[in-house]
């Protein structure tokens, strides 16, 4: 006899969209959630005792067509309480026994976080400009977001390349004039490793432990040096959010609790997705977040892509996730890219900053505060 946890699986972070919120005299508030598994190898209407968390569960009269395999499948559920961050399920039956460990980030519900990526060209700027200002937000890029804090608060994570195209800039040339000024904004303004550079687009899709290592290593040593250790973070958007296995055990060696990606298939083929297969991916294209428990890392969803849509359809597309597909809507992921704000790139987008505004105000009307990802993983 076998048993399978259909909902939630293993890894799974759960929302009070997942359940219910009750508060309780002894236990104060706890998100109680129904567990749903399959039991094979139950002939007919024959009822046996199954039970998680040694709470009995009780079988389900009509199963989705999904849910079964076989006619000798049997699908039970049962209502158990998530107890802090981390939560055993064990399910037993006949002896039979499965076991998975699922999460609930209270912190994380009705929260927003906006990543940058690409950046480099505002670092060359801020570079080549430094004789010249006494501040780092005299560089109209990092105003913009300064500005953005002041209106609503918001928290700015941003992904940074070593290297510009032409392969003459590189982080090694960013002055410690700033350095105090990044440190005393370092409350909502942080910095990440990205890549080596852009180029290839792929750069880590087959990239072994030791060459993304290296590349860490060569980015957040320079940011430590100009910036300080209080802009790091543990939360990671690398270079189209592809590496192997191998390449995100060296990310998670150096500290890297979080990997951020868009879950997508493209040619039937996890796309955006770091090393997940089929199935790990098309489950965390649906959810906030999930954590892979073999590695201990955890998988956070960008929802919208700012510089991909138009002005116009900002708002609607917003409103659309959190009415239509709450299991994605509990964190709001932002990520726009550095290059779209500057004139001399190619599709420079004009509206730039009003798109921004416009998704961090929705944000802010629908009731979402800032937040960075890694304050939400308790």
């Amino acid at each position: 006899m076998n048993i399978k946890f259909l909902f939630p699986i293993d890894g799974d972070v759960l929302t009070p969209d997942d359940g219910e919120l009750i508060t309780e005299p002894l236990y104060g508030e706890r998100l109680w959630i129904p567990v749903r598994l399959r039991i094979e190898g139950v002939a007919g209407d024959m009822d046996i005792p199954v039970t998680v968390n040694e709470r009995p569960a009780v079988r389900v009269k009509n199963p989705g067509p999904d849910e079964i395999d076989t006619f000798c499948d049997a699908v039970y559920e049962v209502k158990v309480p998530l107890d802090g961050v981390r939560t055993t399920l064990d399910a037993r039956a006949f002896g039979a026994g499965e076991v998975i460990r699922v999460y609930r980030f209270k912190e994380a519900y009705r929260k927003y976080r906006l990543a940058i990526d690409d950046i480099v060209w505002s670092m060359m700027e801020l570079t080549e400009r430094a004789g010249d200002i006494g501040s780092m937000f005299e560089v109209p890029f990092f105003r913009l977001f300064r500005d953005l804090h002041g209106e609503y608060g918001t928290k700015v994570h941003m992904n940074l390349y070593y290297t510009d195209e032409t392969g003459k800039f590189n982080l090694s040339m960013v002055p410690e004039k700033f350095r105090e000024e990044f440190t005393e904004n370092s409350g909502w303004l942080k910095f990440t490793f990205h890549a080596r550079a852009n180029d290839p687009d792929h750069i880590y899709r087959h990239a072994p432990y030791s060459e993304v290592l290296h590349d860490y290593h060569q980015v957040t040593n320079e940011i430590l040096r100009f910036a300080g250790p209080e802009v790091n973070t543990d939360v990671n958007g690398l270079h189209f959010a592809e590496t192997t296995l191998e390449g995100a055990r060296a990310l998670r060696s150096v500290g890297i609790r979080c990997l951020v990606g868009y879950y997508i298939t493209e040619n039937g083929c996890p796309s955006i997705a770091y090393y997940l297969n089929r199935e790990q991916n098309a489950h965390c294209f649906g959810r906030d977040f999930w954590v892979d428990n073999a590695e201990d890392i955890i998988f956070s969803k960008d929802k919208m892509v700012i510089d991909q849509c138009r002005l116009e359809e900002i708002e609607s597309t917003l409103d659309f996730l959190k009415n239509e597909r709450p299991h994605e809507a509990g964190t709001m992921n932002f990520v726009t890219h550095e290059q779209y704000f500057y004139p001399h790139y190619r599709n420079y987008q004009e509206d730039y900053r009003k798109k921004i505004f416009t998704a961090v105000g929705w944000a802010a009307k629908n009731g979402y505060a800032p937040c960075f990802l890694d304050e939400v993983f308790r």
